[in-house]
């Protein structure tokens, strides 16, 4: 479960620091290291359910490859402490070209379950994002999956500002769509997601979050409503 806070936090920390989001132009070793921990009420992955009371920690390091080009690799692991023994290892390599208005990029990911619907695999997904204003971000991906050997896909919009100089607030909503994914295809589900991130120092972070998904006809069976915290340090 790749987090997604771990690309504002660093904004909100530079704009609380008064300079760009980026190395100063003397700066030796382009690279950022970020670990982040985790608890949600209930693991929601494309609109299925894997894990009750998870608990999680990921280890992502991202290295400049030049002034547009950006290389994310990492890895996380989550363990459900409820019902259940179920568990998640992951590791994953994301190539990204930055643009000024819009990034693309390509994203592997190798996982591997325990006491889990889903089997071991290899993720393969391009994206998309658009970004007209510093707030908003419209995106879209497509992935292939060896492990559902299906396909998914799905569109969103998300809504970032800034609330003062050390908290921010975030909303996405979206939908998503399947091609025997799962024996699923078809229109998958509407999910949303809203959090609160309080930066501690430049380094720390906290994250409340609340999220939902809601299945369509031929998705997964049973609305979800859950919630969560992070805990991130970045160096």
């Amino acid at each position: 479960m790749k987090s997604p806070v771990l690309a504002l936090v660093p904004l909100l920390a530079a704009t609380a620091a008064g300079h760009e989001n980026h190395p100063p132009e003397d700066s030796e070793i382009p690279l950022g290291i970020e670990v982040v921990t985790g608890y949600r009420s209930e693991y929601v992955d494309r609109g299925f359910s894997l894990g009750h009371q998870v608990l999680d920690v990921q280890l992502q390091a991202e290295v400049a490859l030049g002034d547009e080009w950006l290389l994310d690799l990492g890895a996380w692991y989550a363990g459900a402490t409820g019902s259940g023994d179920f568990s998640e290892a992951a590791g994953f390599l994301d190539l990204v070209h930055q643009a000024d208005l819009w990034e693309a990029g390509l994203e592997l990911t190798a996982r591997a379950y325990d006491h889990s619907r889903f089997r071991d695999g290899v993720d393969v997904a391009p994206y998309f994002a658009w970004i007209p204003t510093p707030d908003w971000r419209l995106a879209s991906q497509v992935a292939w999956n060896s492990g559902a050997s299906g396909w998914y896909g799905d569109l969103s919009a998300e809504w970032s500002h800034p609330l003062g100089e050390s908290a921010f607030v975030s909303v996405l909503g979206g939908t998503s769509w399947t091609s025997d994914y799962y024996s699923r295809s078809g229109w998958n589900d509407l999910f949303a997601r809203l959090s609160l991130t309080y930066l501690i120092n430049r380094h720390v972070a906290v994250t409340p979050f609340v999220g939902t998904s809601v299945p369509t006809r031929s998705g997964p069976p049973g609305e979800r409503l859950f919630g969560g915290l992070w805990f991130e340090v970045n160096f």
